[in-house]
C-alpha cells in the first residue's frame, strides 16, 4: 500500500465525517486568524505611535491567546478522535497495522492543519485590512491606520500551530497504539467514570482567583496598577480553568446530593449527563468565560476613553494656554531666583493677544519650588536617593509663595511665622501640623488650588503648601539640599495659565503663533488645548479602534466556539438520547432535561465573566486614570453597555445553538 492510498483514505474520511471536521476546521482557522492579528499588531505603525503601552498589552494578548489556541484546539481533537474511534478500530480488524492506521491519522492532520493555518493566516490579513479601512472610514482620524502583516509573524504562526497540530497528532496516534481494535470498537460506548474532583484543585484555583481579586482590590496608585495587572489577569485566567475543572463538579455533586431536586427527570438526566462529561466541558466552559472577559474589558475600556476625550483635555489642560518656566540647576549657597521674567512674558503675552484681535478672559500664574520626598504621619521624610525612583510611595511638594497665592485667588490671606496653607491630593494628613526641614508649620487648608496643580493628584501624590514668602521657601530648599547632596534641584520654576475670547479658529491661529515664540526658549514651553485637541481625539479614537477591534475578534471566536461545542455535544449526546427514547422519554421531557444543560453551559460562563469584571474595576479604574480618565461614573456605564451588549449576542448565539442541539439529540 502506497502513500497515494493512504491519502485517498485520509481525504475520504474526512468528508465522510464532515459534520464534525467542518466546526473543527473553522474554529482552528479562527483561532490561528486571531492569533496571527494579536502578533501582527505588535509592530504595526499604528499601534507603536498611539502609546509606549500598546505593544506591552498586545503582547500579553498574544501570549492570552496563543494559550487558548493550544487549550481550544487539543480539546476540540480529543473530541474527534473519541467519536472515531469505533472506525478506526474497524480498521484494525479489516486487517490495517497500527503503523498504517497511524500514517492515515497524520496525513488526516496535515491536511486538516495545512488549510486551517492557511486560511487562518488568509482570513487574519484580510480581516484586518478590511477593519482597519472600515474604522479610517468610520472614524475619520487625523492619518490613516494602515494593517500590514510581515513574514516573521506569518513564521512565527504557523511555527506555533504546526507545534500546537503536532501534539494532537501524537495524542491521536497513542489513541491508536496504546489500545487494541476490540477497545476501540467498543471507545465511543463507553461512558467516562464520574470524576471524583479534587479538594486540592479547588482550594487552589479559589486562592488563585482570590490573589488576582486581593491585587485588584489592594492597589491604590496607577503606577501599581499598571505593574500588576497582567500577574492579577494571568492568576484569574488559571483560576478560572482550575474552578470550573475543580469547582463545577462540586457544585455538581451538591446538586445530586439534593434528593428533592435530582430525582426529577429532567435535573437527573442533564446533571447526571454533565457530571460525567464535566471534564471536557470545563475547559470549553471556561474557554467562554475568558473570552466574554477579554471582550468586555477591551469594549469598556476604551470607549469610556474616546467619550471621556473632552473631560479629559479639561482636567489636563484647566486652562486654554499655559506656559512654563523652568528653573536651572541651583547650586547650594545661591539663592532662588525671582523669575523677573514672568513679568516679561505677560507683556509678550498681552501683544501676541492684542495682534490676534482677542482679549484674555482669565490668567493666573504663581511661582513654585518642587521637592520629592515621602510623608511619614505628618513628617516629610527625605529618603536616600535610590529610593526616589519608586513612585508609588513618593509625594511630590509643590510649595507656592502666600504673595502669589493672594494674587490669582483676590485674597488678601496672612500667615504668621511657621504657619503654611496646605493642600493633599490623599488628603490623609492627621494633625494639623507638618515638620518640613527643621521647621514645623501650623497648617490650615487652601481654598482654591491651582487647576493644573490639583488635576496631577490623580497620577502622582501631590502635597501643595503656601509658605509666607520666597525667602521661607529658599530656606526649605536649603535643607532639602544639604540632606540630599547628590540629587538635581531646580530653582524656583513659574506657570501662567490663561483663557482667550475668540472661536476654535482663531484660538487655534492664535496658539500657533505662540508656539513659535515660546518653545524656541529651552527654559520654559508652551501648551495649548486646541492645539492638543486633534492629537488626544487621534489617540483615544485609535484606542478605541483597537478595543472594537479585538472586541469583534474574541465575539467571533466566542460564536465559533460555542457553536463547536454545541454541535460536538449534541452529537456526543444523540446516542444516549436516542436510548433514553427507547425507554419511554417522551420529546418534552428531552427538551426539558437538555434546557437545563444548555443554561448552565451558556449563563455561568457570562456570570463568572461579569464577577470576574466586578472585582477587576478598581485596576481598571487606577490604569485608566495613566491615560486621563478620572470619570468613575462614565467608566461603569461603559461597563454595564457593553455587558448589556454582548450578553443580547451571547443570548442570540443561546436560542440558535440551543435549537441546532435539541435537532442533533432528538
Amino acid at each position: 500500500m502506497n502513500t497515494k492510498f493512504f491519502a485517498k483514505l485520509a481525504v475520504r474520511n474526512i468528508r465522510s465525517n464532515m459534520q464534525t471536521y467542518l466546526p473543527y476546521v473553522l474554529s482552528s482557522t479562527m483561532t490561528v486568524a486571531m492569533f496571527f492579528l494579536m502578533v501582527s499588531l505588535l509592530t504595526n505603525e499604528f499601534v507603536q505611535g498611539r502609546s509606549s503601552t500598546l505593544p506591552m498589552l498586545f503582547g500579553f494578548g498574544a501570549v492570552v491567546v496563543g494559550m487558548f489556541s493550544f487549550i481550544f484546539i487539543l480539546y476540540t481533537n480529543s473530541f474527534l478522535i473519541k467519536r472515531r474511534k469505533k472506525e478506526i478500530g474497524l480498521y484494525g480488524i479489516l486487517g490495517l497495522g497500527k503503523k498504517h492506521v497511524a500514517k492515515v491519522l497524520m496525513l488526516e492532520m496535515v491536511l486538516t492543519s495545512f488549510f486551517s493555518i492557511t486560511a487562518g493566516l488568509i482570513t487574519g490579513q484580510v480581516f484586518g485590512k478590511l477593519f482597519f479601512m472600515f474604522l479610517n472610514y468610520m472614524l475619520n482620524l487625523p492619518e490613516p491606520m494602515e494593517y500590514t502583516g510581515s513574514l516573521d509573524k506569518v513564521l512565527l504562526t504557523a511555527a506555533l500551530f504546526i507545534g500546537i497540530f503536532l501534539i494532537g497528532l501524537l495524542y491521536n496516534i497513542s489513541q491508536v497504539t496504546f489500545s487494541n481494535p476490540i477497545k476501540l470498537l467498543k471507545g465511543r460506548k463507553e461512558g467516562e467514570k464520574e470524576p471524583k474532583g479534587s479538594i486540592v484543585l479547588f482550594i487552589l484555583s479559589v486562592g488563585l482567583l482570590a490573589g488576582g481579586y486581593w491585587i485588584s482590590l489592594s492597589i491604590d496608585n496607577p503606577i501599581d496598577a499598571l505593574q500588576y495587572f497582567f500577574i492579577a489577569v494571568l492568576l484569574v485566567i488559571v483560576g478560572t480553568y482550575l474552578f470550573f475543572i475543580s469547582g463545577s463538579i462540586f457544585i455538581l455533586k451538591a446538586l445530586k446530593k439534593n434528593k428533592k431536586f435530582y430525582y426529577r427527570p429532567g435535573p437527573f438526566i442533564s446533571i447526571s449527563g454533565m457530571l460525567y462529561r464535566m471534564k471536557q466541558n470545563a475547559v470549553g466552559l471556561a474557554n467562554i468565560c475568558i473570552l466574554a472577559t477579554m471582550v468586555i474589558v477591551a469594549l469598556s475600556t476604551t470607549v469610556a476613553m474616546f467619550v471621556g476625550t473632552e473631560e479629559t483635555l479639561d482636567n489636563r489642560f484647566p486652562f486654554e494656554n499655559a506656559v512654563t518656566i523652568y528653573g536651572g540647576e541651583q547650586e547650594e549657597s545661591a539663592g532662588n531666583s525671582q523669575l523677573p521674567e514672568m513679568e516679561q512674558i505677560k507683556t509678550t503675552i498681552d501683544e501676541q493677544t492684542a495682534a490676534a484681535d482677542l482679549k484674555i478672559d482669565q490668567l493666573e500664574s504663581y511661582r513654585y519650588q518642587t521637592l520629592l520626598g515621602m510623608l511619614e504621619k505628618n513628617k516629610f521624610v527625605i529618603p536616600e536617593s535610590t529610593s526616589l525612583t519608586d513612585f508609588t510611595s513618593i509625594v511630590s511638594v509643590i510649595i507656592l509663595p502666600l504673595e502669589d497665592y493672594n494674587q490669582w485667588t483676590d485674597e488678601t490671606m496672612e500667615l504668621g511665622e511657621n504657619e503654611a496653607l496646605y493642600y493633599h491630593s490623599k488628603d490623609t494628613l492627621k494633625g494639623q501640623t507638618l515638620s518640613l526641614g527643621e521647621q514645623t508649620y501650623q497648617l490650615q487648608k487652601m481654598a482654591v488650588v491651582p487647576g493644573d496643580i490639583e488635576s496631577q493628584g490623580e497620577l502622582l501624590e501631590i502635597l501643595v503648601l503656601v509658605l509666607p514668602s520666597i525667602s521661607e521657601i529658599e530656606k526649605v530648599t536649603q535643607n532639602y539640599m544639604q540632606q540630599n547632596p547628590d540629587t538635581f534641584i531646580a530653582g524656583l520654576s513659574g506657570t501662567i495659565n490663561w483663557d482667550t475670547t475668540g472661536s476654535p479658529a482663531e484660538k487655534a491661529a492664535y496658539a500657533a503663533d505662540l508656539k513659535a515664540v515660546f518653545n524656541d526658549t529651552p527654559s520654559m514651553s508652551y501648551e495649548s488645548k486646541e492645539m492638543n485637541r486633534d492629537e488626544w481625539y487621534g489617540m483615544n479614537g485609535g484606542f478605541l479602534f483597537l478595543g472594537v477591534f479585538l472586541g469583534l475578534l474574541f465575539t467571533i471566536g466566542t460564536v465559533l466556539i460555542t457553536y463547536f461545542k454545541q454541535v460536538s455535544e449534541g452529537y456526543d449526546d444523540r446516542e444516549k438520547f436516542q436510548i433514553m427514547q427507547k425507554v419511554g422519554l417522551d420529546q418534552k421531557m428531552i427538551k426539558d432535561s437538555t434546557r437545563l444543560q444548555i443554561v448552565w453551559m451558556f449563563f455561568l460562563p457570562i456570570i463568572i465573566a461579569v464577577i470576574h469584571i466586578a472585582f477587576a474595576y478598581p485596576i481598571i479604574q487606577k490604569m485608566l486614570v495613566v491615560f486621563g480618565i478620572t470619570n468613575q461614573k462614565l467608566l461603569i456605564l461603559s461597563i454595564i453597555g457593553v455587558i448589556a451588549a454582548f450578553s443580547l449576542i451571547y443570548w442570540l448565539i443561546y436560542r440558535i445553538t440551543s435549537k441546532i442541539y435539541y435537532n442533533i439529540v432528538k
